[in-house]
């Protein structure tokens, strides 16, 4: 799992493999994660190196752990609904006169597992979209976006170019339906290796997290998404709101 002939450090590599692991939601909210013993065993490393990287997911607030019981991923505690009118990241872009290209790094239909299932209101293994984008301004990247839709609310989405066309405005359109409102958590974390690379930062750099649910006008569940911002470079305050 390692490259120990990379000059990063092994402990931030494990760091890194596991940080990715939250970040995903392979290790959930509230869930145990392997003991030190068994990340031994998977990562091949030392009980102390593991230790290490351990500590420094708790000192970030990923991670907390419970004398007698193990380590467990932290339960964010912001929840922010953002009303019944909703603007997308491109409109509000648009809408402070931002020029900025969208780049699509990867369009996948994939299989709903049971988080999705959940998130989604779809059953397990159904088609959902997953998209990946990055948007820059001047040529610097300053978001990065995880969208993971679902294509039995809206079939069609995954033959659109979304370079050239909101996401908000597609759903609606393929939907036919408007979108409603949203369920949003925010919070400050680290970029960690490979968010930090899409983004131009260092792996240790802060950045601001935004983690979403999109509901439709009759409630229904049409994405579950991620978005990481550069801190020097965006500020959420006006992005959810309509004027």
């Amino acid at each position: 799992m390692l490259r120990k002939t990379n000059s990063v450090p092994l402990h931030t590599q494990a760091s890194n493999y596991m940080r990715e692991k939250i970040y995903n939601r392979e290790w959930d909210v509230d869930e145990k994660i392997p003991t030190e013993f068994e990340l031994t065993d998977i990562l091949g490393m030392s009980r102390g190196t593991v230790k290490r990287a351990i500590k420094s997911l708790v000192d970030e607030g990923l991670l907390v752990q419970i004398p007698g019981r193990g380590t467990f991923v932290t339960r964010p505690n912001i929840t922010h609904p953002s009303g019944n009118c909703l603007l997308s990241f491109a409109e509000s872009l648009h809408s402070q006169g931002i020029e900025f290209e969208t780049q699509v790094l990867e369009s996948t239909i994939i299989r709903a597992d049971a988080f999705l299932s959940e998130k989604l209101l779809v059953p397990v293994n159904a088609p959902v979209l997953f998209l990946r984008r990055v948007r820059t301004v001047d040529g610097e990247p300053i978001m990065y976006i995880e969208n993971r839709l679902s294509m039995l609310v809206v079939p069609g989405l995954d033959k659109v170019d979304f370079e050239e066309e909101s996401l908000f405005k597609s759903i609606e359109r393929c939907a036919g339906k408007r979108i409603g409102y949203s369920q949003a958590r925010y919070a400050a974390k680290i970029a960690g290796e490979k968010r930090g690379e899409i983004l131009q930062v260092g792996e240790e750099a802060p950045v601001l997290h935004l983690e979403q649910q999109v509901f439709l006008s009759d409630n229904v569940p049409v994405e579950w998404g991620n978005v990481w911002l550069r801190a020097n470079r965006y500020v959420v305050g006006t992005v959810l709101q309509r004027v």
